[in-house]
């Protein structure tokens, strides 16, 4: 219906156009948008002070005339031509050009630390030595080593893990597969007895 509609819509639109728009184009003068009341007050005040504001706004001003007649512009470009004698043509090349280095978390990480502040690499080390050892790297022994203080320590290995990668065994992932689809619930004995006396 969508189609059908909007084909409808745009006959009607288009139907007796020309004559709609000669009609608009014949008109004298197009009406003026509305004012609003604080412009035609601003506009009475602006009459009260100066009556003749409406001959002074239609007429030439024969001063400014002349004054904006006597103003020239004059552009002063200066193109720039390179000389020769004044470049270093004989100057090398550099010759590094291999790429940067990438670095490991895509940012380089500053030189010094603030105390009380770690970067990227020593948070991603804290948090290492966390999980592998935790009686020897505990909270506090990193709260002392990296200069912060004890609650953002606690915060950080409370709430951040170190990423671990999963490797399945190839040999029983090929067993699961091969085994096929399994029933996950066992059978109730009320299915099982209807069957048995169908």
């Amino acid at each position: 219906m969508g189609q059908v509609g909007s084909m409808i819509s745009r006959r009607a639109n288009r139907f007796n156009a020309e004559n709609r728009a000669h009609r608009i184009i014949a008109r004298d003068k197009p009406t003026p948008a509305p004012k609003y009341e604080s412009n035609l007050k601003d506009l009475q005040k602006a009459l009260e002070i100066t009556p003749d504001l409406v001959e002074k706004l239609s007429k030439k001003d024969v001063g400014l005339d002349d004054r904006l007649k006597q103003v020239y512009v004059t552009s002063e470009t200066t193109i720039v031509k390179h000389n020769p004698e004044t470049q270093n043509i004989d100057r090398p090349l550099p010759m590094d050009t291999k790429r940067l280095p990438d670095f490991e978390f895509g940012h380089k990480d500053p030189e010094y630390v603030t105390p009380g502040k770690v970067t990227m690499q020593q948070i991603s080390q804290f948090l290492a030595d966390h999980e592998r050892n935790r009686d020897l790297w505990t909270v506090e022994k990193i709260a002392e080593h990296y200069k912060l203080p004890l609650e953002k320590a606690r915060a950080i290995v409370k709430h951040f893990r170190a990423f671990q990668v999963y490797v399945p065994d190839i040999k029983s992932s090929k067993k699961i597969l091969e085994a096929g689809p399994q029933k996950v619930l066992p059978e109730s004995k009320s299915s099982s007895d209807e069957s048995n006396k169908s």
